[in-house]
């Protein structure tokens, strides 16, 4: 079962490296983690 989960990650990384839309999928989850972030640090609404 984790060999599965494993490989469906592995296809899922390297499928969004591959695409032209990685770099906007990679920053819309950094700006996610730095609200989330700031959030739990502050209080608040957070960045955004």
């Amino acid at each position: 079962m984790m060999r599965k989960t494993g490989l469906a990650l592995v296809l899922l990384m390297t499928g969004l490296m591959a695409s032209g839309c990685a770099p906007l999928v990679i920053g819309g989850a950094a700006a996610v983690v730095a609200d989330e972030a700031v959030e739990q640090d502050k209080g608040g609404d957070g960045l955004f």
